[in-house]
């Protein structure tokens, strides 16, 4: 739950006050404690010591009349007289007579053993024997000795005199009955209570005997006070309070009664002057509370007014609105600093946001526009029906820029080319790697788009180095080649698509284009099916070849084949290319090398030695995992590397040459032997390829077919066959389709013949019946 800085300060205040009043009111409750309490202390000890000064002095008082009675004849008789004649009443007559002189409570005559002779009012009768205690003071004393005695149920203090002729032959005792009265002109002089009181009792609860007042009072003193000041008596109030004590009379002969004496001083006027004190406290308190609520009420004003001005213009930045201006801020440095802080963010935000959206709508390489941002371009103006040319412009090789020259020059390429075509009206982005997207202003011609390769074209310098650039472009008019601008992204990729594969630099877009396209996809997804079902839409052919010398089977080419349930049959020339642009070259690669090698497995088992030719693409040739995983294929089905001949296509040889050529030295030196096949297509020549790790050459079909009828092919046939057994290599003429041809090879000297004239590719199956009835020898084990 949230306050409002208003609330909260008042809380602050408040919470500060009353803790203040607390912690004020806690030190002066302990202050006020102690001083009482030392005060209280030292009142106890005064009446204490007034209480044993008036015992002394009454004991010294009768004391004296006592031990000068004592010595007196008249006594002397008396007691000899009550003694041997049992003139009690003579004696008792005189024991009357002091206790009038010295206002006693009790006086008696006691024998030598304790015994009572006279006793005076009788509280004792004669011939019985005063209590133990009494006992204790009859000792042949000089003077006198006092004490307590329980006479009666009532405490007495007494004080005994020995009467002596010369010699001690009684007593005298006089005796003053501790009771209320007696303790309540005692407690008029010590200012405090005093309460005579029992040690034990059956209920194990002190019971009052005598006291200063009244007996409840006294019972509640005895259950309720304490020796220290007590906070929770304080606090109950509507009752007095005591602090009592009990006093030690053990030095005047108190000890072995059943009996304490206990003072007790009355601590309510004390209460109530601290009750007055915190409740001035309490009320400075509410007045602080009061002054501080209205002191809150200012300065909460003072300093909520521009805090919510500046929330109203912070809530409005957060809107977008980055141009507000903050609220003057009064005097207050906190707020100013606030609203300084404030003002900085705005300009940040604001700075911020325009580097955001420049970041949302531009590829931060180039400074071109990004995909996102063309894309709502080209749909915004698709949308209003407004006619515009598209052109889709692919740095062509990028990839291998980045591999020859460096990913740093290859960016550098990337910005050098997106100078150069802002320089010309229009809108660019760049899409994704060396793809760029131009929309010009207005529609150029063919001139006009060559001059903008030229100048694209130009190379690069960075440093001493001169980076070539190719590049390709694709038109597009819209709307009428796309409908939105996904469309229109498809659609490049569509051209894009055929630009790279035929090589021209510019291509524009057409609905045949499309279909073909579909086309690619369809064979792809088809293609990636097949390689995934259990039953798969591939087979293998094989075509065999004949050693001219001896017109024998010695080889055969083996040859894939796709027969799709939903595309039909699928020419091996167009599916093995998408398949390599695809990623799908080696799941194709790795079913043929199986499927070829049990074959083979099953011609070695009917006897058949011919080797086998496998076709690898240039993936292939660079898949050092696939070449390994073939060696082991071989190596499990008890076959050898002489057990097949690779072959591969010039151009993918001269394409990666460093690479290619790495590998199939490998391979030869594991047993493999290696063809160039299609060889007069490509770029290399003899004298290129005889340091290449290949045993044999291939001379494509295209100068083979009209061999027969064809001066210039017979010409390029015979040269190359000329130049082969000058470098040792073995010659296969493939695509012989008559006999004539077959006879102006075997004379030229031509290793191997392959063609329809000697078989069509057959499955292994039919291959088997071929073999049993061709007219060539083979070289079946016997």
């Amino acid at each position: 739950m949230q306050i409002s800085l208003r609330h909260s300060l008042f809380r602050i205040l408040l919470g500060g006050i009353v803790i203040t009043a607390s912690l004020i009111l806690v030190s002066v409750w302990n202050g006020t404690a102690s001083l009482v309490q030392d005060s209280l202390d030292k009142e106890i000890d005064v009446a204490k010591e007034i209480f044993k000064y008036r015992l002394e002095a009454q004991a010294s008082k009768i004391g004296q009349i006592g031990y000068l009675s004592s010595r007196q004849y008249s006594v002397i008789s008396a007691v000899i007289r009550g003694q041997a004649n049992d003139d009690v009443a003579t004696t008792e007559s005189y024991l009357d007579s002091l206790i009038l002189r010295t206002d006693a409570d009790w006086a008696a005559y006691l024998g030598l053993n304790g015994e009572v002779v006279a006793s005076s009012p009788k509280e004792q009768l004669i011939g019985e024997q005063i209590p133990e205690a009494g006992r204790a003071l009859l000792v042949d004393a000089e003077n006198y000795e006092s004490g307590f005695l329980i006479i009666s149920d009532s405490l007495y203090h007494v004080v005994a005199s020995p009467v002596k002729m010369p010699i001690t032959i009684a007593y005298t005792m006089f005796g003053y009955e501790i009771n209320d009265h007696y303790l309540s002109s005692l407690s008029n002089i010590m200012q405090a209570e005093v309460i005579v009181h029992s040690t034990t009792d059956v209920t194990s609860e002190r019971l009052a005997i005598a006291s200063s007042v009244e007996p409840a009072a006294a019972q509640y003193i005895l259950k309720t006070g304490s020796e220290r000041l007590n906070w929770l008596d304080f606090l109950t109030g509507g009752k007095e309070s005591y602090v009592s004590r009990q006093v030690d009379m053990s030095d005047m002969g108190l000890s072995g009664l059943p009996v304490e004496i206990t003072i007790a001083l009355d601590v309510t006027k004390q209460y109530q002057g601290f009750a007055n004190l915190l409740f001035s406290i309490v009320i400075i308190s509410v007045i602080a509370s009061a002054v501080s609520l209205m002191v809150v009420m200012l300065l909460s004003h003072r300093v909520s007014r521009p805090v919510s001005r500046l929330v109203e213009a912070v809530d409005s930045i957060a809107d977008g609105n980055y141009e507000q201006t903050l609220p003057d801020t009064g005097n207050l440095k906190e707020i100013a600093d606030l609203s300084h802080a404030f003002s900085s963010m705005q300009s940040n935000l604001k700075s911020r946001e325009e580097r955001i959206r420049f970041q949302a709508q531009h590829d931060m390489l180039t400074g071109l526009h990004n995909r996102n941002y063309v894309e709502e371009h080209i749909a915004a103006r698709l949308q209003s029906r407004e006619s515009f040319q598209v052109i889709g412009i692919s740095v062509n090789g990028f990839r291998t820029i980045n591999d020859l020259y460096g990913y740093v020059n290859g960016d550098k390429v990337l910005q050098v080319t997106a100078q150069r075509l802002s320089r010309w009206p229009g809108m660019a982005a760049r899409l994704a790697g060396g793809e760029i997207l131009y929309i010009s202003e207005t529609a150029l011609d063919e001139l006009q788009l060559e001059t903008l390769r030229h100048i694209l074209e130009q190379s690069v310098e960075v440093g001493l180095v001169a980076i070539p650039v190719k590049v390709s472009l694709v038109l597009l008019q819209c709307p009428a080649d796309a409908e939105s601008a996904e469309d229109l992204f498809r659609k490049i990729n569509i051209v894009n698509d055929e630009a790279t594969r035929s090589g021209s630099w510019l291509v524009q877009y057409d609905d045949d284009l499309e279909k073909h396209y579909l086309r690619r996809l369809a064979i792809i997804t088809e293609l990636k099916r097949s390689l995934q079902s259990d039953r798969s839409e591939l087979s293998m052919v094989y075509q065999p070849k004949v050693a001219l010398d001896s017109m024998t089977v010695t080889s055969m080419e083996a040859l894939v084949r796709w027969n799709s349930d939903a595309l039909g049959f699928v020419p091996p020339d167009e599916f093995i290319g998408i398949a390599e642009q695809a990623g799908l070259i080696e799941q194709v690669t790795t079913w043929v090398m199986g499927q070829t090698i049990s074959d083979l497995s099953r011609f070695r088992a009917q006897g058949y030695t011919f080797s086998i030719a496998m076709n690898l693409s240039s993936h292939d040739i660079q898949n050092t995992a696939l070449l390994e995983r073939l060696i082991l294929m071989l190596k499990d089905a008890n076959l050898t590397p002489q057990d097949l001949e690779l072959e591969i296509t010039e151009s993918d040889l001269v394409e990666d040459a460093v690479l290619a050529i790495e590998n199939m030295r490998k391979l030869k030196a594991s047993g493999f032997r290696f063809a160039i096949d299609d060889f007069g297509t490509g770029y290399s020549s003899l004298a290129y390829l005889k340091n290449l790790p290949v045993t044999t050459i291939k001379i494509d079909k295209s100068f083979i077919l009209n061999l027969a009828t064809d001066e210039n092919d017979q010409q390029i046939v015979h040269t190359v066959l000329s130049l082969a057994h000058i470098f040792e290599l073995d010659v296969v003429a493939e695509g012989v389709e008559d006999e004539v041809s077959m006879v102006m090879l075997q004379e030229w000297g031509c290793d191997i013949a392959q063609g329809y004239h000697i078989s069509r590719p057959q499955p292994a199956e039919q291959l088997f019946d071929w073999l049993r009835n061709t007219p060539y020898q083979n070289n079946k084990e016997r």
